[in-house]
């Protein structure tokens, strides 16, 4: 808590953690003389103004769509960008790239979520459906994978769909599922050095329909360090071999305090902690990542992930489906 009063609830995302962990769960502690290398410079959102980076003057380039100026459909700002589809009924990649207003490295964004909102009504017959999908880019290069791109958004989604109003969502997407930068093994992390300064967004349901020409609005296009509203799961695998480590790729957003980890049969699987690594000076958790499990036996078992986010220290949780862990040929 000493450290929340020195350091501002931004900042404190960025800086280095050491990480104490017992065989299934770990906790952070902040220790000052960690420091981070790269200068960060968050700014500061001014959400009574202008929000975000969807403006026609950010439009690095479009397929299959023409971009112009928004000022009537918007949601708090004076602008915001419209993309009308060039390619009447067919179903194409309708894609916008999108500059940032500069460089951001993963070591200050790196447990973010990206988030904007998405005017749908007139995109698409089948109303409410086809999220578009999400990929960062440094100097039009992308970086990292998309996510995003399904009709729907479930629970367990690596992203959040909220109707806001009517033809609009508000999306969400975890900059840990498009860019992890914690993992282990045959796992390889991206390093938080590596920055961006764009995204690609890309929606294939728009298409005209009855009529009407197809377009989207964006709006408020912004990072934020808010806590999660759910936890989600960037990969959804089903089995996996005896002797392998398995990675249930959660993602959130938010200062993280602590995880559990757990099994639904130990004889199966296991969390892979070393009860003995009390003290560890890897960044940013020992031995890479907590978010591993050791496959020691064929049979059907379910992973959880208990995660403590937040000033308020408020508790998520989420549960693989069922896992098949089958013999090693």
């Amino acid at each position: 808590m000493k450290s929340k009063l020195l350091i501002p609830f931004i900042m404190l995302l960025a800086t280095l953690l050491l990480v104490g962990t017992t065989y299934s769960a770990w906790t952070f502690t902040n220790d000052a003389n960690i420091t981070n290398n790269v200068q960060v410079e968050v700014p500061t959102w001014d959400f009574l103004t202008d929000i975000g980076f969807a403006k026609l003057d950010n439009v690095r380039n479009v397929t299959n769509v023409v971009a112009s100026k928004e000022e009537t459909l918007t949601i708090w700002s004076s602008e915001a960008l419209r993309l009308t589809s060039t390619t009447g009924t067919q179903t194409k990649d309708h894609t916008v790239n999108i500059n940032f207003d500069r460089d951001y490295y993963l070591s200050e964004i790196q447990f973010f979520k990206f988030e904007f909102d998405y005017y749908h009504r007139y995109k698409r017959e089948q109303y409410n459906k086809g999220f578009p999908t999400v990929q960062f880019t440094i100097n039009n290069s992308t970086l990292g994978t998309n996510q995003g791109g399904t009709d729907t958004c479930t629970s367990k989604s690596p992203f959040i769909a909220t109707e806001i109003a009517d033809g609009w969502w508000h999306l969400e997407y975890f900059i840990f599922a498009h860019m992890p930068t914690i993992a282990k093994g045959k796992d390889t992390p991206i390093a938080t050095t590596k920055k961006i300064n764009g995204v690609r967004i890309t929606d294939r349901t728009m298409y005209d329909y009855a009529g009407t020409t197809a377009y989207v609005v964006i709006d408020n296009m912004q990072f934020s360090a808010e806590p999660t509203s759910r936890l989600g799961i960037f990969n959804r695998w089903t089995s996996d071999v005896v002797g392998n480590l398995f990675w249930f790729k959660v993602a959130w957003s938010g200062e993280i305090h602590s995880v559990k980890l757990y099994s639904s049969d130990t004889s199966i699987a296991v969390p892979e902690f070393d009860p003995t690594d009390t003290v560890s000076t890897s960044y940013p958790f020992p031995n890479g990542s907590p978010f591993y499990f050791s496959l020691l036996a064929p049979g059907t078992v379910r992973f959880t992930a208990v995660l403590e986010i937040g000033e308020n220290h408020d508790i998520y949780t989420i549960t693989s489906d069922n896992f098949m862990v089958t013999a090693a040929s």
